[in-house]
């Protein structure tokens, strides 16, 4: 098992977790078209963050299956 590599995919995945929960929870106060341009800053950001920690992790676990 490659545990550094298994351990950035958790926090990463975790942080990006935590930062668009937030986010979203401070969205509910925008107006509607605000809040639809921060759906989707959060997809193109925060998302792409998060499927990469999640591939740090399948990457872990592969390598551990090898």
């Amino acid at each position: 098992m490659n545990w550094a590599l298994l351990a950035a995919g958790v926090g990463l995945a975790s942080y990006q977790v935590w930062a668009i929960t937030l986010r979203w929870r401070e969205s509910h106060g925008l107006l509607p078209a605000d809040r639809k341009i921060m759906f989707w800053t959060l997809v193109l950001t925060r998302g792409l963050g998060l499927l990469l920690g999640l591939g740090l992790i399948v990457g872990a676990l592969y390598r551990a299956s090898q």
